[in-house]
């Protein structure tokens, strides 16, 4: 549980940037927070892979920031998105969870039985993503919208049964090329406002 809201904060805070360096620093926590999460149901070349990918990621968005001046104020649009995503989240557990109907007993600092936190997690990221890329007003919040998405989908994945180092490696290539897809359009909207 300590985790979960580990990886809350780190969404909120990396929701909250106004500058894309430190929404990059964001971004990694937030990465960190998920892999720690899920270490107890993925192997250690997985986690390897995801933690070097969500670290190629986020140095790439913080050198497109080129000085820590550069970003975007969120605004209104945090509130909107945490709102969303609180109100989401929920609703899509309920939903979607593939845990068994028997209650799971949840302990502050204990392991995850029946990766119910990973699945919260896996679900808030989603929830945050969706609600950062709905209420995205430049390439900032945008690439970060959809570098959560993707943490997420790497949570999701760590539940799926039998091996997976080639889809690890696949979604941590694709966390790279939406890295640096947002890193090009984070250059050019910085180039048309100078």
């Amino acid at each position: 549980m300590v985790l979960l809201g580990a990886v809350a904060l780190t969404t909120l805070l990396a929701n909250a940037a106004t500058r894309l360096r430190f929404t990059a620093i964001a971004f990694f926590a937030v990465s960190l927070a998920a892999n720690v999460i899920a270490a107890g149901s993925t192997t250690a070349a997985q986690l390897a892979v995801l933690v070097v990918g969500g670290l190629a990621a986020a140095g790439i968005l913080f050198i497109a920031a080129r000085d820590g001046s550069y970003g975007e104020d969120p605004g209104w649009r945090l509130w909107a998105a945490t709102i969303i995503a609180a109100v989401a989240t929920p609703i899509v557990f309920a939903s979607f969870r593939v845990t068994t109907a028997e209650a799971v007993a949840l302990s502050l600092l204990a392991p995850d039985e029946g990766n119910v936190v990973v699945q919260v997690a896996a679900f808030w990221l989603l929830c945050s993503g969706v609600a950062i890329l709905v209420t995205a007003r430049t390439a900032v919040r945008t690439s970060l919208g959809a570098l959560l998405l993707l943490t997420a989908v790497q949570l999701l994945i760590r539940l799926s049964p039998g091996p997976q180092l080639e889809l690890t490696v696949a979604v941590a290539w694709l966390e790279v090329v939406v890295a640096l897809t947002g890193a090009f359009l984070i250059v050019n909207e910085r180039a048309l406002r100078e």
